[in-house]
């Protein structure tokens, strides 16, 4: 019965994180807006306890801010410098993993998996509203950690993960239209590189995608 009791703690504490996500990406909660506790406890008709907790993992994830003795605030909208380092970050490290992960030579569960992130980014069609395109940003995600995970390298993981950037990322999906076919493209020239274990052409399809999403998102 414990049990039961805590795994519906769970489960209600990712549907309020979840929620409050949701209205930040969407900005229904615009960039520096306060967030009060005690109001999103009303607006979501649960109890502080899980709104706090949603909160504290929002702020690890950069999308909130927390002052002492203020409260919190939904966190300002990066700047174009800011998505730009993070392009010339990955424009370094991304490539280089891709040629590594190559020359390891995946086994057919890494291809396996990388072709399914594909198959769930062309699921459905992204909008501007973050719970259309969530599914097509959390598999792109999922998609380049994979090829981080496979050139065996724990810092860059790591530098990879530290990022989130998926999540600032899909803040610019609310101004910006996408060719999702041109990304899908980009992706399967990646998987095909890596399957034929060619570091050269893993590195390049690579360096394309991202110059590619680049100039979609930021430019």
């Amino acid at each position: 019965m414990n049990g039961a009791r805590k795994i519906e703690r769970v489960v209600l504490g990712d549907q309020v994180y979840e929620a409050i996500k949701e209205r930040i990406l969407d900005q229904a909660y615009a960039p520096g807006e306060k967030l009060n506790v005690d109001g999103l406890a009303r607006e979501l008709q649960v109890s502080s306890t899980p709104i706090r907790e949603a909160l504290a993992r929002l702020v690890a994830e950069g999308l909130v801010k927390a002052e002492p003795f203020i409260g919190f605030a939904t966190a300002p909208l990066p700047d174009r410098r800011y998505y730009e380092d993070v392009y010339s970050f990955r424009g370094v490290i991304e490539p280089w993993a891709a040629a590594q992960a190559a020359r390891s030579r995946p086994g057919p569960d890494v291809i396996a998996a990388l072709r399914d992130e594909v198959a769930a980014m062309m699921a459905g069609e992204p909008s501007r509203e973050y719970r259309s395109h969530r599914g097509f940003t959390e598999a792109d995600d999922r998609f380049h950690r994979i090829i981080l995970q496979a050139a065996g390298n724990q810092v860059a993981l790591k530098s990879y993960d530290d990022l989130r950037f998926h999540l600032h990322i899909s803040r610019l999906y609310l101004t910006r239209e996408q060719d999702v076919g041109l990304t899908h493209q980009e992706h399967f020239r990646i998987v095909d590189a890596l399957e034929a274990g060619d570091p050269d052409a893993a590195a390049q399809a690579m360096r394309l995608h991202l110059e590619g999403s680049y100039e979609r998102l930021i430019k």
